[in-house]
């Protein structure tokens, strides 16, 4: 299964996200991207599939998590585009989020990749790499 970037920016590994949770890589294998954009990004989905999850921050379409920000659950400026049980495919806006009001936010989405097999993940952007929305950032066998 292929999994492009939600939005554009550059890729960050995922060990180095300031939050343990994902660099200890306890939900799984991934990578982590730092926005390029300012102002109102859209969040969009790297992969084809149902929306099993959505908060206002982070949406699950199937395997992958798609976190918008570090610490960022309790902010009013990102809003979820979609609801549960949506199906949607790679393109779809998940969440917008007003930069311009959250500042300048470090592994801004981090899509990560709820799987036990973590040399599953075969990521094909290194990091330091500039993505652009919809560029294939791996896949997981």
């Amino acid at each position: 299964m292929n999994f492009y970037s939600p939005i554009a920016g550059t890729v960050l590994g995922l060990e180095s996200v300031p939050d343990p949770v994902f660099s200890s890589l306890m939900l799984g294998p991934g990578c982590a991207i730092d926005p390029s954009e300012t102002g109102v990004m859209t969040v969009l989905s790297p992969c084809d599939g149902e929306v099993t999850s959505v908060r206002s921050h982070a949406v699950v379409v199937s395997s992958c998590l798609v976190h918008a920000g570090i610490d960022t659950h309790k902010s009013d400026a990102l809003t979820a585009l979609v609801k549960e049980g949506d199906q949607v495919s790679v393109g779809t806006p998940l969440i917008t989020v007003d930069l311009d009001r959250l500042g300048d936010l470090e592994s801004m989405v981090v899509v990560t990749f709820p799987q036990k097999r973590t040399n599953a993940w075969n990521q094909g952007v290194a990091p330091g790499a500039q993505v652009t929305a919809g560029d294939l950032l791996g896949k997981l066998d």
